[in-house]
């Protein structure tokens, strides 16, 4: 089953193409700019060197978020459009489920993080054991660090692009040791998100592209402010 997996959630933009379990091609680019300039150029090169058509593509995957409110609806805009031209499965994945399965051989407790601005952090808490399987312990959540923090039960991995930020904040601010990932764990990999929406498929995974949603985690502004 080939996938093509796409992810503008954070500052890194990344697509893949996936067969099975076999990564096939991969692009990601973290440079300065907008997402909606280069994800379909990003595309249109992915396929042209992997020599992949269109309409061999079995079904398409895109996170759903938490992260930039804009990247998350370039990438889910591009991806619902897809699926509904070719009339191929969609399925979603949580950017922080893919974001934790950067680290398939940690144990224990692992925090996935975004930098979510304005003081915050978007983040879950996850649960991984020595065959492989993670569980998420908390919400999708967006949070004050210090907040976070207090929800740390034990020594626990962080990774993410909240990192750089808070990275030190995390280990004076906790009573558990707090293991920082290096920086080229921090962003989401599109050929982790072929392989979460691959598993996913046959357990009814599919989203009609009408009703896939964004999981933003948090108000936008715009909400905010009609609020106030």
């Amino acid at each position: 089953m080939l996938f093509l997996g796409l992810d503008t959630s954070t500052s890194c933009g990344s697509v893949a193409l996936v067969d099975a379990d076999k990564p096939i091609g991969e692009w990601s680019l973290n440079v300065p700019g907008t997402h909606s300039g280069r994800l379909l150029p990003g595309i249109q090169h992915l396929l042209r060197q992997t020599n992949v058509k269109l309409e061999q593509i079995d079904g398409f995957a895109v996170t759903t978020g938490p992260g930039s409110f804009t990247g998350l609806r370039i990438a889910l805009t591009t991806a619902k459009t897809l699926s509904l031209v070719t009339g191929k499965p969609l399925v979603g994945i949580p950017t922080l489920d893919v974001l934790v399965e950067n680290m398939p051989f940690a144990t224990g407790f692992v925090c996935p993080t975004l930098d979510a601005r304005k003081g915050e952090i978007f983040a879950a808490l996850y649960k991984k054991d020595q065959k492989g399987t993670t569980d998420r312990l908390t919400d999708y959540l967006s949070v004050p660090p210090e907040r976070l923090l207090e929800m740390i039960p034990g020594p626990t991995l962080f990774l993410g692009d909240a990192v750089p930020v808070y990275g030190e904040r995390f280990r004076s601010g906790c009573s558990h040791e707090i293991t920082l990932a290096p920086p080229a764990y921090h962003f989401p990999r599109a050929s982790i998100l072929c392989q979460l929406a691959i598993k996913k498929l046959p357990q009814g995974g599919a989203t009609h592209p009408r009703d896939l949603q964004a999981l933003y985690a948090r108000a936008s502004d715009a909400e905010l402010k009609g609020k106030g």
